[in-house]
């Protein structure tokens, strides 16, 4: 991330604040992007176990069929996985932090990234031949990216597992890391993050003047807050400091606002009915 705006601790979302539902209510139309762990699934011990929250599943299903909300699920998962644990209809689905985009009617993959798959698959087997002794270590092979799972592993080697994964990482040249809750994210060292794949969807899918609102957990949110500044952002749970404008608790308070935002653009189309 650059330019001079600093992170800050997020402001806490009333959900009755004028502020936020004026900008819902008056725009032409929205552009909702959600994280998958942490955001719409509640974090399991492992990636293998994780399930979206159903109350938030059949929200997201109301949500994307409206006409006027494009919903985007943006994870690091693969976009395989994300989807099969989603299983939502007409959702626009970014795995792999974005370097592959599906919607009902376009297919996107970064092709930086699909040049290096081949690199990944050699550099997965370094991974996993140097963290081999340790046990609870999982490594997520996803085609265009890997995470080396840790939280499962005794608490005094996890400092020890992440720095060999960043010193293995680190060798390859065409690949880096970044740390995430209990993960460390293994990437193709481009300039592609969940901030440039949600501009690609706002640019190249939705409808001009969409107003784009982005909840995340992890700090691989952060490019996707810092570049949406004018739109809504949401951090879930608590964060010292985050390029998000506001923070919402957990899954609950994650659910109660997609209610709000349904139930919000819902009355502001009966007005302008009404109107009419």
């Amino acid at each position: 991330m650059t330019g001079a705006k600093r992170a800050r601790r997020p402001e806490p979302l009333d959900l009755e604040s004028e502020d936020w539902q004026q900008r819902v209510r008056s725009a032409s139309s929205i552009g909702l992007f959600l994280d998958f762990d942490g955001t719409v699934s509640p974090i399991a011990a492992t990636p293998l176990l994780a399930e979206i929250d159903p109350e938030i599943r059949e929200t997201i299903g109301w949500l994307a069929a409206r006409d006027d909300i494009r919903v985007a699920i943006v994870s690091g998962r693969s976009l395989e996985d994300v989807r099969a644990r989603a299983g939502i209809e007409h959702v626009i689905y970014a795995g792999n932090h974005g370097l592959e985009i599906e919607t009902d009617t376009v297919c996107f993959r970064e092709p930086r990234a699909e040049s290096l798959r081949l690199e990944l698959r050699a550099l997965i087997l370094q991974l996993e031949l140097a963290l081999s002794g340790t046990d609870g270590t999982l490594i997520e092979q996803k085609g265009l990216s890997a995470s080396v799972h840790y939280r499962q592993v005794n608490e005094a080697l996890r400092d020890w597992v992440q720095q060999t994964v960043r010193q293995t990482v680190e060798r390859s040249r065409s690949f880096t890391c970044s740390a995430g809750k209990m993960v460390v994210d293994v990437r193709p060292a481009i300039e592609w993050h969940k901030g440039h794949a949600v501009q690609w969807i706002l640019d190249r899918v939705l409808p001009p003047g969409a107003l784009p609102i982005y909840i995340g957990d992890d700090t691989t949110d952060e490019d996707a807050f810092f570049l949406l500044s004018k739109g809504i952002t949401i951090r879930v749970g608590e964060a010292a400091e985050s390029h998000a404008g506001y923070s919402l608790a957990d899954l609950d308070d994650v659910r109660n606002f997609l209610s709000k935002l349904g139930v919000l653009r819902s009355n502001a189309e009966k007005g302008s009915q009404e109107r009419t």
